[in-house]
């Protein structure tokens, strides 16, 4: 990568309304100051995963919080497991199991717990299920190809890694566990504080799937950078031969 060059790379998150996706700009790693090669371009609300895809085709890469690669019910995905090790007891409730894919055809919680004790004997959680729909439209898009620019991440391992390693103090839902992420992420872009005050304005959009959705765009531009590993290092594959692995920054 030449020094001048740069490129465009999306995060995403689901949302009240859909899905809010913000575009940064990044540019070579040339600058002494970490904020002065990243710049938030835009960001909107797609009321479909497809609309994502579409409208973000001049990205080189797009991060998405949400399970890519379903286990059929034999064995959990590592992928959750590791994560869970990283951020300890503390932080570990927000990595929750997905969704087994032979749940995807429920339509209710009731019958998809049924589905989900037949094939693993465990419940699916109440969290997992209200995120269903939004697994069921990624999971109807993507194939092995599409996955080469859409990767999974989650959030809190992005800024676990963005702060030292260890895992954030407070819940992203409080006050004080957003200003530990907004103070993060100042560390990384310049214009933070317009982007998010505009991104608020639909009211459809929580404050923090704003942040999620930042820490997963600075996580796809260091996937671009080569500064990223998988959970885990060496990721299964599903029946539709996708990656199960989560992709955090180093």
């Amino acid at each position: 990568m030449s020094p001048k060059q740069s490129f465009l790379v999306a995060g995403v998150d689901g949302c009240k309304g859909g899905w809010f996706v913000v575009i940064a700009s990044v540019k070579a790693p040339n600058c002494p100051e970490a904020n002065c090669n990243f710049e938030l371009k835009s960001s909107f609300v797609a009321k479909a995963f497809a609309e994502v895809l579409s409208k973000t085709t001049d990205c080189k890469l797009v991060c998405v919080d949400i399970p890519i690669g379903l286990s059929d019910g034999d064995k959990p995905r590592e992928c959750d497991i590791a994560a869970r090790q990283i951020l300890g007891s503390h932080r570990a409730s927000s990595i929750f199991p997905p969704p087994i894919r032979p749940c995807l055809s429920a339509k209710d919680y009731k019958t998809t717990c049924k589905i989900c004790y037949e094939y693993s004997g465990k419940k699916l959680t109440r969290q997992s299920f209200a995120i269903m729909d939004k697994i069921r439209q990624v999971d109807d898009l993507m194939t092995p190809q599409l996955q080469q620019r859409v990767r999974e991440i989650h959030p809190e391992i992005s800024f676990w890694a963005l702060n030292d390693k260890k895992p954030i103090r407070h819940n992203k839902r409080k006050l004080a566990g957003r200003n530990e992420r907004m103070k993060l992420l100042t560390r990384i872009f310049l214009n933070l504080e317009e982007i998010v005050a505009e991104a608020r304005k639909p009211k459809i959009v929580a404050p923090d799937d704003i942040l999620d959705a930042l820490a997963a765009a600075w996580t796809a531009s260091q996937i671009i950078l080569q500064k990223t590993q998988t959970l885990p290092e060496n990721p299964q594959f599903d029946s539709k031969d996708l990656r199960m692995e989560i992709v955090y920054p180093v």
